[in-house]
């Protein structure tokens, strides 16, 4: 539960990966793994949070502290059962917590990968003056880019860990499945939580969904 505990669990996430999975396998030290796992994805998401909110200062840098970790999580624990479910039913041979054992490593590197790009995404807001369209559509479309690879990241880590610890294939199916409910659930999550780089409301009322909305930015923006 320490601050060391956090910081060996991202450590041997990025170095130690093989060593990371060995024991998932074995399901060696899984609550200690699991808890600081999640408290890492927690802090350094909060984090580049604060980064996001610094756009538009003042409450908005708290909101999106609380923000960011709320939407990894509620994304990673709602595809969960899905991955879980799907992977018994087509023949995987792992266990709840080892799957959750994997998805929350996913997330703990989306996490740090988003860390590494804190002083990308100041360095942006601090000289990239105004506040007009153009200013926000570019921040917006920073961060959107940022996690996207912050995602794939995750993605490639969430795909060595299930092949790492599956004694078979059967998995493969099922956690395209799992991994779909994942990608829509973080996607509209996201819309639901905003907005990020406005200085208004902790959370704006329920209309349309991410992609309606991404595609009449570009479109916008394209259209000057």
């Amino acid at each position: 539960m320490s601050g060391v505990g956090v910081l060996k669990v991202a450590e041997d996430l990025l170095r130690r990966r093989r060593e990371v999975l060995a024991k998932i396998k074995s399901g060696e030290n899984l609550n200690s793994f699991l808890l600081n796992a999640n408290l890492a994805t927690i802090l350094f998401a909060a984090i580049y949070g604060a980064t996001m909110g610094a756009y538009a200062g003042g409450l908005q840098i708290l909101y999106d502290v609380i923000k960011i970790p709320l939407l990894l999580l509620i994304s990673l624990y709602v595809a969960l059962p899905t991955y879980y479910v799907l992977d018994a039913f087509s023949g995987g041979d792992i266990s709840l917590r080892q799957t959750a054992a994997v998805i929350v490593s996913s997330f703990a590197i989306m996490s740090i990968i988003l860390l590494a790009f804190v002083p990308v995404s100041l360095f942006f807001t601090l000289t990239t003056p105004g506040q007009g369209f153009s200013t926000y559509a570019f921040t917006v479309l920073l961060n959107v880019g940022i996690f996207a690879i912050a995602g794939i990241a995750g993605l490639a880590y969430q795909v060595s860990g299930m092949e790492s610890i599956h004694s078979n294939s059967r998995w493969a199916s099922a956690f395209v499945l799992g991994l779909l409910v994942q990608i829509f659930v973080g996607t509209q999550m996201a819309w639901v939580l905003r907005p990020y780089f406005d200085a208004g409301p902790f959370i704006r009322p329920l209309e349309g969904n991410f992609y309606i909305a991404l595609i009449k930015l570009i479109a916008r923006i394209l259209g000057g």
